[in-house]
């Protein structure tokens, strides 16, 4: 092959090159049909101190579940109960506990939500309330996301464990603009921040870090990618243009006119 014929063809190359999708695109590439994978991270939410939770007895005996129903005002309708309206809760002191009426201090600190339902159940068995059953419900956990995606902003966590793929989901995914391969999880164990970088194409890394499951108070930072950068400046909003594609595209044709000729 002729040395002109090699360049024309190498800039053509490059051209289309440029114009295909990015192999850092796609979420879970390293997939195949019929996979199995697996995680062993628990995704649980457990209560941590200065989490808030709603706490609803109930009884056969109404004047005993009400005494320990905290800000709960119920509205009745031909002689039945209609609904509950939570108008308070119980917020975790320091040390993980709350102080419940007549039983005094609950420790919760790293409980599920089942767990700390059948751990004042239990309470409330042994020492009032022989029928008690407890429903406990999350009122103020959340978790923050935020860069490039669709819809950024604070969300509430209202299930027991959410994924990182439905943490993004709620705020809309991620933009075109995004980075998938480099996706940030800052979380706070114990009063200090620990940072965790994902790449969403990835399944087996995804699915191996701690970060897959969103817990409360997580920050998911979305970076920008290259094409976003470049439009921050004067000339990135240039190269995306349609005039510069087709000026390129002229270079490229008079380069390969002079070698032909």
């Amino acid at each position: 092959m002729k040395v002109q014929n090699y360049i024309i063809l190498s800039l053509i190359a490059a051209f289309f090159s440029a114009c295909g999708t990015p192999k850092n695109y796609n979420y879970l590439q390293d997939l195949t049909n019929g996979q199995v994978m697996t995680t062993s991270v628990d995704g649980t939410i457990r209560l941590q101190p200065k989490d808030q939770i709603s706490i609803l007895v109930k009884s056969k005996d109404p004047l005993m579940s009400n005494l320990f129903n905290k800000g709960v005002t119920t509205t009745m309708k031909s002689g039945q109960t209609e609904g509950n309206m939570y108008v308070t809760g119980y917020t975790l002191g320091p040390d993980g506990d709350i102080d419940f009426p007549v039983l005094g201090k609950i420790q919760l600190k790293g409980l599920s939500r089942y767990e700390a339902e059948q751990t004042i159940q239990k309470r409330l068995q042994e020492e009032q309330l022989k029928d008690a059953n407890v429903t406990v419900e999350f009122m103020n956990l959340s978790y923050t996301v935020t860069g490039e995606v669709k819809e950024p902003g604070v969300y509430p966590i209202q299930k027991d464990a959410i994924t990182l793929f439905e943490a993004l989901g709620k705020a809309g995914d991620i933009s075109v603009y995004g980075k998938r391969d480099s996706v940030m999880v800052v979380r706070d164990i114990d009063g200090t921040k620990k940072a965790y970088v994902l790449s969403l194409t990835s399944a087996k890394d995804i699915l191996s870090s701690e970060a897959y499951y969103v817990r409360q108070n997580d920050l998911i930072y979305i970076k920008a990618n290259n094409t976003k950068a470049r439009q921050s400046l004067a000339a990135g909003n240039e190269t995306r243009s349609m005039s510069f594609w087709l000026s390129l595209a002229s270079v490229f044709t008079t380069i390969a006119v002079l070698f032909i000729k």
